[in-house]
């Protein structure tokens, strides 16, 4: 017998919303008035011209279509080396880095609070050791890295690792080509990441970005980051106005050093694709004309590639769901369509088990197979920006672009974006939107197809072969207990008489207050792992070597600090 609840579901022939869902109200129809204020030359321009609404190439994807990637990191770094192999040959072009969770804390797996989580998430990466497992046979020159860490020091540390490995075999690093979600703000608001106080978190992130500028152009060293936040509850509005405001924020501590616009470059955000369609089209449309102001009116950017905004998404994976899985199967490829007629840059699709666990390889082929058919078969990228000049998308992102300007006013107000971090208001604005999405979808006003409608009892679990024997498998105690055995022998392995020096250079330069990312480079080449990178520039910042407070520094870096 149907419940009233499957009943209501059964029924369901009409819209339950007049809004999309950052809350736009929309009215049936639009025409040539909702769009009469709207200058083409000012508000929308040419693709390729400023104040690129339309995409930052004139050609757009005839030229170069978008790179296509996803975090790729399993329990052990063989694993994933295999990984990264198996998906290039079937169209990846983009290699996104993660590792385990002690790791993104700042800690090694002999750190007893590494025990519970470790190799969890990705690979417990300590040492530049287990890098060169993980690559081992990559093109480093020539392929496109992305660091999708929360920590700040996982930036600085790995990306130290990829600079030490080209280094080590001869590479120019100049051809080190790829991106850092280096945000200083989603690391402590969506995460909460232990390994630097937000001051440390602050300093580390410019330190990288003014190495970087210097030594490997072709990377992206910062990359405000809208996805976490998204998913944590931000609405499109929020998530936009926080990307601008942390760039924003970013690029004036860095012209304090001495390093304007034009000598960065580009500007990129990491973006989540919702499943609002056209709202999220607007959304990045919106992205780069609003960052395009303010790079020229702002910051004085004198060239378009200073001005221009490229845009890294991730798929939303708080879009999917444990009932009827293969439903997102729909979400991934309407999301992935959102992104390519939004014009995006860079794409990492969700797999449609993810809500179950680890993506399968036939799920993660598949994301790669929908990219291929919407470019060769629907020939969906032949023409830049194919919604420009739809009367319902120009009101929408005009709209959109008056809310997010309201919300860096607010930001503003409130002291900047790092005071509203350290005073709880964004945690506030980010907590009482969640909740807003839980009243819509516990009301109705949010239908979710599966979950709060359209459920079909005998649906509730994974159900098709593809993805039936995805659930996540937590590693064994005698993998941890082999891990753990691992780094205490190659940290017993090193040598001392190279790695002490070096050190204490990483230590005084924090001291000192000069930039630590060479230092950090050269340290990690001598076996440096991140537990001790993170304690030495957390006791160079005047505070206590463990994030944690459990354990002491090791004797030779007690040494190095009591000299």
């Amino acid at each position: 017998m149907e419940s009233e609840e499957t009943k209501v579901d059964r029924l369901a022939g009409h819209m339950v919303r007049t809004a999309t869902q950052s809350g736009i109200e929309l009215k049936t129809g639009y025409g040539p008035d909702d769009i009469s204020h709207l200058s083409y030359e000012a508000d929308s321009g040419n693709p390729g011209e400023y104040p690129f609404l339309r995409g930052i190439y004139p050609n757009m994807y005839r030229d170069r279509l978008w790179l296509k990637s996803f975090i790729v990191s399993y329990a052990t770094a063989e694993e994933t080396n295999q990984a990264f192999r198996q998906y290039i040959a079937n169209g990846m072009t983009d290699l996104r880095l993660l590792c385990d969770l002690p790791t993104q804390a700042g800690i090694d797996p002999d750190h007893p609070s590494a025990w519970n989580s470790m190799m969890c998430g990705g690979v417990a990466t300590y040492a530049l050791n287990v890098y060169e497992e993980m690559l081992d046979g990559l093109p480093l020159g020539d392929a496109v890295f992305e660091l999708a860490h929360a920590g700040m020091s996982s930036f600085i540390y790995f990306y130290g690792l990829l600079v030490a490995m080209m280094e080590n075999k001869g590479i120019d690093i100049k051809q080190l080509r790829g991106n850092s979600i280096n945000d200083p703000i989603r690391t402590k608001l969506v995460y909460g990441c232990p390994d630097f106080p937000t001051r440390v978190d602050r300093r580390i992130c410019l330190d990288h970005i003014e190495f970087s500028v210097g030594n490997t152009p072709n990377w992206r060293p910062v990359a405000p980051n809208g996805v976490d936040p998204c998913q944590g509850g931000m609405d499109a509005v929020r998530e936009l106005g926080g990307c601008l405001a942390v760039a924003t924020a970013v690029m004036e501590d860095l012209r304090k050093r001495g390093i304007s616009l034009d000598e960065y470059g580009p500007m990129v955000f990491s973006l989540d694709a919702e499943s609002d369609f056209f709202e999220t089209i607007a959304k990045f449309r919106l992205a780069r004309k609003m960052w395009a102001k303010i790079a020229r009116e702002k910051f004085g950017a004198t060239t378009d590639r200073a001005a221009q905004l490229k845009i890294g998404i991730r798929t939303s994976g708080l879009s999917l769901t444990y009932q009827k899985p293969l439903n997102n199967a729909a979400r991934i490829t309407l999301q992935i369509l959102s992104c390519v007629l939004g014009g995006v840059n860079s794409l990492d699709a969700s797999s449609m088990d993810e809500a179950v666990g680890l993506p399968s390889p036939e799920a993660r082929i598949f994301n790669l197979d929908t990219q291929h058919i919407i470019t060769h078969e629907a020939n969906v990228p032949l023409v830049a920006d194919p919604l420009g000049g739809s009367y319902y998308l120009e009101w929408l992102t005009s709209t959109m672009e008056g809310k997010v300007n309201e919300y860096l006013h607010e930001i503003e107000q409130q002291g900047g974006i790092f005071e509203c971090l350290e005073s709880g208001w964004l945690n506030k604005v980010m907590e009482s939107s969640r909740l807003k999405v839980q009243r819509e979808k516990a009301e109705g006003k949010r239908l979710i197809v599966g979950v709060n409608a359209f459920r079909s009892e005998e649906e509730e679990g994974p159900i098709n072969e593809a993805i039936k024997d995805v659930a996540y498998k937590a590693p064994t105690i005698a993998m941890r207990e082999e891990r753990v055995r691992e780094v205490k022998k190659f940290k017993a392995s090193r040598d001392m008489a190279r790695l002490k020096p070096l050190t204490r250079a990483l230590f005084v330069a924090t001291m000192e207050g000069r930039n630590v990312q060479r230092a950090v480079i050269e340290a990690a080449k001598a076996g440096m792992t991140i537990g001790e990178c993170v304690g030495v520039i957390r006791l160079g910042s005047g505070v206590e070597y463990d994030p944690f407070k459990e354990i002491e520094a090791p004797g030779f870096v007690r040494d190095i600090v009591e000299g």
